[in-house]
């Protein structure tokens, strides 16, 4: 393990979650203190010494100020799940979850005496068209939806500090994890001959490996010279069908169902269009420029090494 100073502390909001979780291992075993904000500390289980649970309501306080001064980065990955029906109810959930704690954050780091050296703000590729013809990178215009907006007004959130500190905006992609998240949806289901093709199949999904995201998160964090926003996806572009036909490869079976798009279309909110038959072909420009590498830049070599776990 390497030695920790006192002086590299990384505080992360939302670190629970699918990302956290492999996030926060990662910075501890290269030499950071962690501490992790949550509503409910008592309910996180933490094993290692040099992660700390302190609890915030996700709120502007005088404590986060002193908690975020002199440390070395503010990680924020605060959100509710969109994988969720988009009842009103839960559309406003989803964009609560994610303004109001990037907001608190951006306050408490304008007041701090000694700001964190970056702040690492959550994204998502959800910023751009949801029906692109054409490659999409970072310079890309902001599409026209639901997702495209609350992007956009959660980006702005995060900005709101950039006099501070060095603002980083990970517009994220699929993420594909074997323990949540995308990719168990669609394998668990096909290793019991039940998989399900949505719609055509045609449409470009942005993925990424967790473990790949993970490293880019902590590449950036570390480069002085990267600011503002990259996209954090595979360099390569793939369809849903690639995905589902590489899950079905993998345990030799069949997909056997599809549900028509005029089906999907039912669902309330706009969420088939934007986020189920959502294409997407992102590319990461900036950190192929900056010369990120990826351990598993294809999928093929992705979907084997996580459904192998």
């Amino acid at each position: 393990m390497v030695k920790v100073d006192d002086y590299r502390v990384v505080v992360v909001a939302g670190g629970t979650g699918l990302i956290g979780s492999w996030l926060v291992p990662l910075l501890v075993n290269n030499g950071y203190r962690v501490k992790l904000l949550s509503r409910n500390p008592s309910k996180v289980q933490v094993s290692d010494s040099n992660v700390e649970t302190v609890k915030w309501s996700g709120k502007p306080d005088n404590a986060l100020v002193s908690l975020l001064d002199n440390t070395t980065a503010v990680i924020n990955l605060a959100g509710h799940n969109i994988a969720t029906l988009w009842a009103k109810q839960n559309r406003k959930k989803i964009v609560e979850s994610r303004i109001l704690p990037t907001r608190a954050l951006a306050q408490a780091l304008n007041s701090c005496e000694n700001p964190p050296r970056v702040f690492v703000q959550a994204s998502a590729v959800g910023l751009y068209p949801y029906n692109s013809s054409s490659v999409l990178t970072e310079s890309s215009t902001v599409g026209n939806g639901f997702l495209s907006s609350l992007v956009s007004n959660w980006e702005n959130e995060a900005l709101a500090c950039a006099n501070a500190t060095r603002v980083l905006l990970i517009r994220t992609g699929v993420v594909l994890s074997s323990k949540g998240g995308f990719l168990p949806k669609i394998a668990k289901p096909t290793r019991y001959f039940a998989g399900v093709m949505l719609g055509g199949g045609n449409n470009i999904i942005p993925w990424i490996h967790v473990l790949d995201h993970v490293r880019a998160v902590k590449f950036l964090m570390d480069n002085p010279a990267a600011s503002g926003a990259f996209n954090l996806t595979a360099p390569v572009s793939n369809s849903y069908a690639d995905i589902a036909r590489q899950v079905a490869d993998f345990y030799h079976r069949p997909m056997l169902f599809r549900i028509p798009e005029f089906l999907l279309r039912l669902l309330p909110g706009g969420m088939a269009n934007e986020v189920l038959l959502a294409n997407q072909p992102v590319y990461p420009q900036r950190l192929v420029q900056l010369g990120f590498k990826w351990n598993f830049p294809k999928l093929e070599n992705a979907i084997a090494d996580l459904l192998a776990k």
